[in-house]
């Protein structure tokens, strides 16, 4: 406007249309540019907009994970550290998957409930609590029922302070409600890591012994403890049992560290004497909370080899069942 005024108090009689035309071609030129400039800066914000989005969606998405097992590189028949940077190192038991491979639960020392990744079509979702309700913040130990893929864990409940077992009643692909099974199952003061057959035989442990609860009749029988042959001396507890019920692999501690032993079934249905595993499996550190993926190819367990409780896996042929 200044110089529009300005050009205007100085006219010309003579050149007063060759002016006016100056003029306004001044005026269409300035406003030329500052048409480019609102459009660059538009460009800009939106360019902005854009990225930002680019990164909340990359915080949201593990780094594009894909693939059966996250993508992970299979391991061999050493132990190796099992999805690093994808899930938290320091667990409370290992993490499961679901029969179809299409679920991770895990569950972290610190952590107030059981996390779940999903897997849709090729790529894994973030993890996000598997429980809504403050009721199920004490959710933990997550297992899975071989026969129908449904979800067990064990609930700590603060008025008894003890833990049940439960399992999850599926409501939709994202949320579900607890459920309690019935019988006498809970009868005990169980801890830590269960596991379920095929058949909904449950094995766990109780004050450093393991037992197990046959279902009848769709009710738990009262549990029994287990023979000499797994129970000893020492301390028994994180056990996995096998579908087929003739594999038993359990954490066993003595005064100074758990280490893995493994049971077979023999040929009259008895267990054998445990034997500790091998392949770098067992080391001077902690070592508990085995089990087998669904397919049964791969074993996975806890170590702190590392000085945190992360989850580990190696090539179940090293377990020769």
């Amino acid at each position: 406007m200044v110089l529009y005024c300005r050009t205007i108090n100085f006219w010309d009689a003579n050149e007063q249309p060759d002016n006016l035309m100056n003029s306004k071609a001044r005026k269409a030129s300035k406003n030329r540019v500052l048409s480019h400039s609102r459009f660059h800066s538009v460009v800009i914000v939106l360019l902005s907009f854009i990225s930002l989005l680019l990164l909340s969606s990359q915080e949201d998405d593990p780094g594009h994970i894909e693939g059966d097992y996250l993508g992970q590189t299979l391991p061999g028949t050493h132990p190796e550290l099992f999805a690093e940077g994808i899930i938290p190192e320091d667990l409370h038991s290992s993490p499961v998957f679901s029969m179809d491979g299409k679920s991770l639960y895990y569950k972290t020392l610190d952590g107030k409930g059981i996390m779940v990744m999903n897997r849709e079509g090729d790529r894994w979702k973030p993890a996000r609590p598997l429980f809504v309700n403050e009721e199920a913040d004490n959710s933990d130990d997550p297992c899975i029922s071989p026969s129908d893929n449904k979800l067990w864990f064990t609930y700590y409940s603060k008025e008894d302070n003890r833990e049940y077992i439960r399992y999850c009643e599926k409501i939709n692909s994202t949320s579900c409600h607890t459920g309690q099974p019935i019988g006498k199952l809970n009868v005990l003061d169980l801890h830590w890591q269960f596991s379920i057959a095929s058949s909904k035989n449950i094995y766990f442990a109780s004050n450093g012994s393991i037992y197990y609860s046959v279902l009848q009749d769709g009710k738990y029988l009262e549990p029994a403890k287990l023979g000499p042959e797994i129970n000893s001396d020492f301390s028994e507890c994180t056990p996995y049992v096998s579908p087929d019920e003739k594999v038993l692999i359990f954490a066993r501690s003595n005064s100074e560290k758990p280490d893995l032993f493994i049971s077979r079934r023999t040929e009259d249905g008895s267990w054998a004497t445990a034997t500790p595993l091998g392949n770098d499996i067992n080391t001077e550190n902690h070592e508990m909370c085995p089990l087998l993926s669904p397919d049964g190819k791969y074993l996975f367990f806890l170590s702190s080899r590392a000085g945190l409780f992360s989850a580990y896996w190696i090539d179940a042929s090293v377990l020769n069942i």
